[in-house]
């Protein structure tokens, strides 16, 4: 079991106000099953009230990130979507509409900060395996 979502294969600029919509819909639904399966005032309806506050905070400070798609914006519609996508995976993964391909924590920015992660991370790992063939020749 992983301890965190998957990375997506899309980046921020890929993200729309319907994805933040559909996420917002599906923490709606299941902030209401808990409403009505458990008496007002109970611990377990003022847990619920509680995430329906702090989820609808995160998916309100989302929707504010869709007008432009300038880098700020960019990494900040990124850190805004992932903090919805942890509140949802962390609950509801693997339950009835939850949406296992579109959930799923972003990375980058756009195309080419992911290009650039590539490159770095190539990079990384050329240096490593530079580092071993040293280690290996000179033991």
């Amino acid at each position: 079991m992983s301890d965190e979502p998957r990375p997506a294969p899309f980046n921020a600029d890929e993200l729309t106000k319907a994805d933040s919509d559909a996420i917002s819909a599906f923490l709606k639904a299941r902030v209401q099953d808990l409403l009505d399966r458990h008496p007002a005032g109970s611990a377990e309806a003022r847990a619920a009230r509680a995430l329906q506050e702090s989820a609808g905070t995160l998916v309100d400070q989302l929707n504010l990130l869709f007008h432009d798609e300038d880098p700020e914006t960019l990494k900040a519609r990124m850190d805004a979507w992932n903090a919805v996508v942890f509140t949802v995976w962390l609950g509801w993964k693997g339950t009835e509409g939850y949406d296992v391909k579109r959930w799923r924590r972003v990375q980058h920015t756009d195309i080419e900060d992911a290009v650039e992660g590539a490159r770095r991370l190539l990079k990384s790992r050329e240096q490593l395996a530079e580092k071993k063939r040293a280690e290996r020749a000179h033991p």
